[in-house]
């Protein structure tokens, strides 16, 4: 029977409590019944027969046993009273304490077993008051112990350690079981004082909610402060804040540790270690560190032997764990491909095996096709708000017929690759042949002219509603159309008319075709061969090679297993943005063969890699041919991992260890050598720090909603924040925090900074003269610190020491000397290009000599801080902030899903921007080609400086 109280969940299985007498009734002949040879007996209750001890019940001769109790009964057990047989049945088979009901043909004991009541009629009416309390107290005393180490092992657990979510689920399945037993009948039982205390406690556990068990959490974070203070003061240079100390109690089976630019993330990383080694929770080799780059693994290395002075603890970036995996289960070290450190020469090998697969003609049929029809990303006119910004973005993507031509549109280029293709000599943006005598006709150019067969070619903007491009006035555009027709009419010339909703509906190859058919138009195609000659000439091979590279690397961290186009497409429609999948179809048949080559070229010289570090290690740790020794996994730059990388952390994170079971080989992957053991099914706790506003490499693969769903890749998850920043004041916070948040998906977070400061900290410097170039403006930022570094330099010789430390402190100047002094200044922008070069940023420093100025691209800058930042590279377009670079939809096919909210990541990467500087930043703006995030910053409310320097 069910108990009503407890309801079954997959955290709470169903148990079975004493049913009420109403239940019992109604549920008896639902269990087995013990018959009695009765006649002669009703008159001679059998209470005198029925005998029990500290052992269990023993049951009178005579008494039937209902089948399903046979197995459990001991048969032949001889009662301490009587020399008589009797049926013997242990008190651990009993679910509760059997209990007694008055009936008019006496007493019936009924007793639950494996959760199905059982009945023993006719027992006499005196003494069974007696014996129900007698049998409480033999069958209480024989499970008590159950019951009393049932309540200190979870005592003793909410002390010892955090309460993980996996520790609760597994306390209240046992208490689940053991509560029934106990519950309801106790209270009036005359049991000793600590088993009703033990009770007592367990009803409380059975009632534990969500806020008992944040109590119970916090009572262990709050006694963990208590005794390991001295510890946290000291681990770092500079004391540990509450919320970092917090952070290094807190063990969850997940737990990700938000931490904003400048909070402190590192520091945590070392007092958590240096804290689950003091407090005696971890040895060394349980504790597994990992970063991304081996720079970063290098500096997380060394400040850990530094600060805790152990040697042990294993840190490593994802690779280098992954070739330590294959190693320990092949035995071998894997021999890398020279390829791993070399892109161009693996791009050369791509485009070599490339040139042989086009010696067939039908690769080389798909090549053309695939070239002529897919090679540039066609953007339509309609989505761009001026001609000069779809013109800027067809030069910026060196949109170029197979002739090599640019052109004014993406429809253009489709008219000229058909005709080139088929062998029709035409000219671009022709002049008529003729005199144009209509003064209302300002274009004196056809968009194509086929001289050999005197046929003009006119192709119209124009949707299926007749709209324009908004950059267009539509009138004005009907007018010119009128007036062409009108022409060609008057000089009787022949000619071809297209519109741009043919185009979007995939039209234009048969309506080009139909129209060289009526005008009896000389079509001699180009053979593939021809083409493809041709086309070496130019940089589309090389191109789609270095397309094809990109795309080995990525299929092989992104899917598992062989090749195939089917599971590209499966890919792809699960990401239902808009990719064209014919493109994507027909770039991955013609991969296809490429990888197929690759992959043999690996084997036949047994190599493995980049990717391979990561697939094949994840493939050995699911097998079960590597199981991990750390009990304890700890994740860096969270935000920046990629799926393949979680799937390995979270693979890491479920192998365990077989009880007492040591594996030889396990041990050579921790630092010391030291051999460990785990319990069978215990997982790893881990533990990954990282800022979802920070995630700034999709490109490569990495996924962001890693970190925002972290809950539903890794399960049920504690989620902590890191709110105080030591880097920026409260000025650039404000800003920044201000721009990030605009979307929506991301985690909201209340970054505070420990500087405070009154007036704007982030100045616009801007300029609506075209003249002015943003060297101009950059020299005018530099000038202006290196003016207040001078001033501020005169004032603390002037002043002292008094006031040498207020200025250090608000202005980041550090005054020790004079050539220590000196305030660094990043020059930061989208792209390496933008910056200057090595002699420009020599002849910088030469100039503004009270300066130390350096120049980094936004990547670049991550995990890095200067005093004062100058950012550039603020306008529009495929090079601008953000960039309008479009990536391949071919590409796009294995990246992780593209965001909804726009320019989702070059906004986080502006904000990587901003919070680079400790004191104030610069951006600036050329208003003639500014950036939308420029427009934004003067149009909103944000808290800036706006410095216009053509005033200046």
């Amino acid at each position: 029977m069910r108990s009503n109280s407890l309801p079954p969940s997959a955290e709470n299985p169903p148990n079975y409590a004493t049913p009420s007498p109403s239940a019992r009734v109604h549920n008896a002949g639902k269990g087995h019944f013990i018959a009695l040879s009765w006649f002669g007996r009703i008159f001679s209750p059998l209470q005198a027969d029925l005998r029990f001890d500290e052992y269990g019940m023993y049951f009178p001769e005579g008494a039937r046993l209902p089948k399903a109790l046979k197995t459990i009964v001991s048969a032949g057990h001889t009662s301490p009273n009587a020399n008589q047989p009797a049926s013997f049945l242990s008190w651990r088979h009993f679910d509760v304490p059997p209990i007694f009901e008055w009936r008019w043909l006496g007493a019936t004991m009924i007793f639950q077993i494996n959760a199905l009541d059982h009945e023993l009629h006719f027992l006499g009416y005196r003494g069974s008051k007696t014996q129900a309390d007698n049998i409480q107290i033999k069958w209480a005393n024989y499970h008590q112990s159950r019951l009393l180490q049932l309540v200190h092992n979870v005592e003793n657990a909410i002390q010892a350690r955090y309460l993980k979510h996996s520790h609760v689920i597994a306390i209240q399945q046992r208490v689940a079981l053991e509560y029934p037993r106990w519950h309801t009948w106790t209270q009036s039982a005359p049991l000793g004082k600590t088993v009703k205390e033990a009770v007592i406690k367990l009803e409380a556990m059975h009632r534990w909610d969500h806020s008992d068990i944040a109590a119970l959490r916090e009572g262990y974070i709050q006694k963990q402060l208590h005794i390991y203070a001295d510890f946290f003061q000291r681990v770092e240079s500079n004391p540990l804040t509450d919320k970092q100390r917090r952070a290094c109690i807190i063990d969850d089976d997940n737990n990700l540790l938000l931490a904003g630019a400048g909070t402190g993330k590192t520091s945590v990383m070392i007092g958590r270690a240096g804290y689950l080694l003091t407090s005696g929770q971890a040895r060394p080799e349980d504790i597994l560190l990992l970063a991304y780059g081996q720079k970063a693994a290098a500096e997380m290395d060394e400040r850990i032997k530094h600060k805790l002075a152990i040697q042990s603890i294993k840190t490593s970036t994802f690779h280098s764990l992954g070739l330590s995996i294959i190693t320990h289960v092949e035995g071998k070290n894997p021999t890398l491909s020279p390829w791993v450190n070399d892109e161009q020469e693996k791009t050369k090998w791509v485009l070599a095996s490339l040139k042989n697969q086009l010696q067939t003609e039908s690769y080389q049929k798909q090549v053309v096709a695939y070239l002529s029809n897919y090679y540039h990303q066609p953007k339509s006119p309609f989505d761009f708000d001026a001609l000069a910004d779809y013109s800027r973005y067809l030069n910026e993507n060196n949109v170029r017929t197979l002739k090599g031509e640019r052109v004014s549109c993406f429809v253009h280029l489709h008219i000229a690759n058909w005709l080139y293709k088929h062998g029709i000599e035409y000219r671009y943006q022709a002049k008529y042949v003729f005199d144009i005598k209509n003064k209302h006709l300002r274009e004196n150019r056809a968009d194509f002219y086929l001289p050999q067969d005197d046929v003009y070619i006119e192709c119209f903007l124009l949707d299926k509603e007749g709209n324009t491009p908004c950059y267009t006035d539509k009138n004005r555009y009907q007018e010119m159309i009128k007036n062409k027709r009108e022409m060609h009419r008057q000089h009787g010339s022949r000619y071809i008319e297209l519109f741009y909703h043919q185009y979007a509906k995939g039209k234009f190859n048969s309506a080009l075709k139909r129209a060289a058919s009526k005008l009896q138009i000389n079509i001699a195609p180009l053979s593939n061969e021809s083409l493809l000659h041709s086309l070496q000439k130019t940089h589309y091979l090389s191109e789609l090679a270095a397309l094809f590279c990109q795309l080995i690397g990525l299929y092989k961290s992104t899917i598992p297993g062989k090749f195939s186009v089917k599971t590209v497409m499966a890919n792809v429609a699960s990401k239902d943005a808009g990719i064209d999948t014919q493109q994507v179809r027909t770039a991955f048949t013609l991969l296809r063969p490429i990888y197929q080559d690759y992959q043999k070229h690996l084997i036949q010289h047994d190599y493995i890699d980049f990717e391979d570090m990561i697939s094949k290690a994840i493939m050995y740790v699911e097998n079960g041919k590597f199981t991990a020794p750390w009990r304890y996994i700890m994740v860096d730059e969270f935000q920046d991992i990629s799926e393949p990388r979680a799937r390995l952390v979270r693979a890491l994170r479920d192998c365990a260890l077989t009880v007492g079971a040591l594996d030889e080989k396990c041990a050579t992957l921790t630092s010391s050598g030291v051999k460990t053991r785990r319990k069978k099914g215990q997982s790893a706790s881990l533990f990954c720090v990282g800022d979802d506003w920070q995630a700034i490499y999709r490109f490569s693969g990495s996924d962001v909603t890693l970190t925002t769903q972290f809950n539903q890749y890794f399960g049920q998850s504690s989620e902590n924040v890191l709110d105080q920043t030591f880097r920026f004041n409260n000025r650039i916070g404000d800003v920044a925090t201000q721009f990030v948040s605009q979307n929506p998906a991301q985690i909201p977070k209340n970054i505070c900074s420990l500087a405070k400061v009154a007036d704007p900290r982030v100045s616009l410097l801007y300029s609506d003269n075209k003249t002015s170039s943003s060297e101009v403006l950059l020299h005018q930022a530099l000038a202006a610190l290196a003016d207040k570094a001078d001033k501020k330099y005169e004032q603390v010789n002037k002043s002292g020491k008094t006031e040498k430390n207020r200025l250090t402190e608000s202005d980041g100047i550090k005054n020790t000397s004079r050539e220590r002094s000196k305030p660094t200044v990043y020059i930061l922008a989208r792209f390496w290009f933008q910056l200057p070069d090595r002699e420009g940023l020599e002849v910088l420093n030469k100039q503004y000599s009270n300066l130390h100025i350096m120049c980094l691209s936004f990547h670049a800058a991550k995990g890095k801080e200067a005093d004062f930042t100058i950012i550039t590279g603020m306008t529009r377009g495929k090079h601008g902030f953000p960039s309008d670079k479009v990536t391949s939809p071919v590409v796009e096919a294995l990246l992780p899903k593209h965001e909804t909210f726009e320019h989702a990541e070059e906004r986080r990467l502006f904000y990587v921007a901003l919070t680079r500087a400790k004191h104030r930043v610069y951006v600036l703006a050329e208003m003639t080609e500014a950036s939308p995030f420029v427009t934004e910053i003067i149009n909103g409310t944000y808290d800036v400086e706006l410095i216009s320097c053509d005033e200046t």
